[in-house]
């Protein structure tokens, strides 16, 4: 096991700032570190997993979703209601057994010439009414199913965004520990630099270097020190990226741990692509749509179809609310047979197997995209592991041979441009193994994205 530390920890502060200006909770004590230790990469996905909007979004969209199912559920219960009406009606139409033997509207008789009696009959009703489909031909039935595919959707959907924040954690958190590690490089280049225009600027005194050494050795040290405040940035930079990867609108100024274990281990991509095909949310959640589309198709398809349903009721009736109330029951049945609706049925049917289409397709292009990403993250992390090998060794070679141009210097017989070279040999050799370390660790992190491994 190989171990890369950075020199210190004062880099990133000693305490905790958190301040969320529009909404009044803070970070929980189980997702901080100790006083006095440094921020985890576990203690990083955790606070992320517990504040980031995308999540609280996605977890709100599958409450939302499970509303629904509960919503069609609720048409294979009787619906029941409390009626109050007050109705005023003329009874020119009657079902009296005396008619009019003239033909005309039928009614009670009168000894005007005129038939028709328009006097008013009021009515008041109170009580309970009841409704209750039989059958309706997988109406109600499909609309759950739906829903119910809908909802296991919407819990992939929010699997994924679980995956993908922790991903842009890892990112930003270990893009934190490399521009930490450069700016230590930066450091010792400056530190390096420093010295060797020390060592010019007493040679030039003693009378044994001429005056160019020195001011070659002051431009060194400049270009050094440039490149230390464009370390400093980046760094900078990447702790924002962490702190918006963790979901917070100010900063987290915390100590980061400072280790990183190189512990590669090379999984086969046959066994990438295969778990991925099987527990990827994306597909998941595609197919879940496609059981819903399935339903989708069978709900369309019902309306050709009648439906059966009775209806109860149980009123307190009278002639006026100043009369006496009489209870009366009502029981009742239908069947509502579509004849024509203007082909909507078919087309219905038509769009519903159409959407099927399109969502198998969306599966196919997306096991293509999950198979290009697999093999992407599964060649970066073959090559980060060539790359750290190589780049080490080279560390140790610069670092071999800025020791001998620095000691040739010292005894005066080293040119400033053979030693300017070895420090930026041995500077870049550092960095480079650095963003090979760097590469290997978010290759590991995409793999384990790229599987649906869900940590």
């Amino acid at each position: 096991m190989k171990r890369i530390q950075t020199r210190g920890i004062a880099i990133w502060g000693v305490s905790m700032i958190l301040l969320l200006l529009s909404a009044n909770w803070a970070l929980a004590e189980e997702v901080l570190p100790p006083p006095g230790k440094p921020l985890t990469l576990d203690q990083c996905v955790a606070i992320a997993l517990k504040y980031h909007p995308s999540l609280q979004s996605s977890e709100a969209n599958v409450q939302a979703n499970k509303a629904t199912i509960e919503q069609a559920l609720s048409a294979y219960y009787p619906q029941l209601s409390f009626n109050n009406s007050y109705t005023s009606f003329t009874t020119n139409f009657s079902t009296s057994p005396i008619t009019n033997p003239t033909g005309g509207a039928i009614g009670v008789p009168t000894s005007s010439p005129n038939r028709y009696r328009w006097a008013f009959t009021d009515v008041a009703n109170t009580g309970l009414a009841a409704t209750q489909t039989f059958w309706d031909f997988g109406r109600t039935a499909n609309t759950v199913k739906m829903n119910r595919e809908n909802t296991k959707a919407s819990e992939e959907t929010l699997i994924a965004t679980r995956q993908t924040v922790i991903l842009n954690v890892k990112t930003a958190y270990f893009g934190v520990l490399q521009t930490q590690f450069l700016i230590d490089v930066a450091q010792d280049t400056v530190k390096q630099t420093q010295q060797h225009l020390e060592q010019a600027q007493g040679f030039y005194q003693a009378g044994t270097h001429p005056k160019i050494d020195v001011t070659k050795a002051e431009v060194d040290l400049a270009n050094a020190e440039l490149a230390l405040i464009q370390a400093k940035n980046n760094f900078s930079v990447a702790r924002a990226t962490l702190n918006n990867a963790l979901g917070l609108r100010q900063d987290l100024v915390f100590a980061i741990d400072k280790e990183i274990e190189i512990k590669p281990k090379v999984i086969p991509l046959e066994e990438i692509l295969s778990t991925a095909y099987e527990r990827r949310p994306e597909i998941l959640n595609l197919k879940a749509q496609e059981r819903s589309q399935e339903a989708s198709i069978k709900f369309a398809q019902a309306g050709y179809y009648p439906i059966f349903s009775g209806n109860a009721s149980y009123l307190y009736r009278s002639t006026g609310y100043d009369r006496t109330f009489y209870w009366d029951a009502f029981l009742g049945a239908s069947i509502n047979f579509p004849l024509f609706n203007g082909f909507l049925t078919p087309t219905q049917v038509a769009q519903q197997r159409a959407i099927l289409v399109s969502l198998q397709a969306q599966e196919e292009s997306t096991r293509q995209n999950i198979r290009l990403e697999g093999e992407q993250a599964y060649l970066s992390l073959t090559l980060a592991i060539q790359q750290i090998e190589v780049t080490q060794k080279a560390v140790e070679q610069a670092k071999e041979n800025y020791d001998l141009a620095s000691g040739r210097y010292q005894v005066g017989v080293g040119s400033p441009l053979e030693i300017t070279d070895a420090e930026v040999s041995l500077a870049n050799a550092r960095a480079n193994y650095i963003q090979a370390i760097y590469g290997l660790k978010t290759a590991e992190a995409r793999i384990e994205k790229a599987m649906g491994i869900n940590r």
